[in-house]
């Protein structure tokens, strides 16, 4: 009991003690701010690669809708076709149709994200190199701008794929043709 007390006594000591000494340490390294104004061609660079940024942020948009267009066409066709099959209800023709419908939507899907994400990986290399060129004190600045913007593209075409996914999915388990059966007849 005695040898609990004294421990519980020097661990309150010690940590006192520690409390004390963090609180002398953080009055010490409380160190104001520094704002140094950005010399005119700090600001001049910075200016230029904005609007880099948004010329190639541009490029990216219209690529992207461009690819997207033509994933939509496609698949477009792909189904017109399958209506076509589905029209004449020959149940062989409807299923092999509709396994060649889903085998190329799918891949045109994967092809849709394989394009979308060389365009990333251009918009990323030209933007680095633009980002080599800038005054020290605004690469990092840069970098970690360039990085959340690659990363909010990249994850767009990820929730795209997945949702193309899920259409594709729905669209193979759906039933496009049914027999009816005239109720009088035997």
């Amino acid at each position: 009991m005695r040898i609990t007390a004294l421990f519980t006594f020097f661990a309150l000591l010690f940590s006192s003690v520690a409390i004390a000494q963090e609180s002398l340490i953080a009055d010490i390294m409380n160190v104001a701010p520094v704002t140094v104004k950005a010399d005119e061609t700090t600001v001049e660079a910075n200016e230029d690669y904005q609007e880099e940024f948004a010329d190639q942020k541009q490029k990216v948009d219209d690529l992207f809708s461009k690819h997207s267009e033509k994933f939509a066409g496609e698949v477009k066709d792909l189904i017109e076709r399958y209506n076509k099959v589905l029209a004449k209800a020959i149940e062989q023709d409807v299923k092999n149709e509709k396994q060649k419908v889903a085998t190329r939507v799918n891949a045109l899907s994967m092809g849709l994200v394989r394009s979308k994400k060389e365009v990333l990986v251009q918009f990323n290399n030209n933007l680095i190199s633009s980002i080599r060129e800038l005054p020290k004190s605004l690469k990092e600045e840069k970098e970690e701008e360039l990085k959340t913007q690659t990363d909010e593209y990249a994850e767009a075409i990820d929730t795209e794929f997945q949702a193309n996914q899920q259409v594709l999915k729905a669209f193979k388990e759906a039933e496009h043709l049914t027999t009816e059966m005239d109720g009088g007849e035997e």
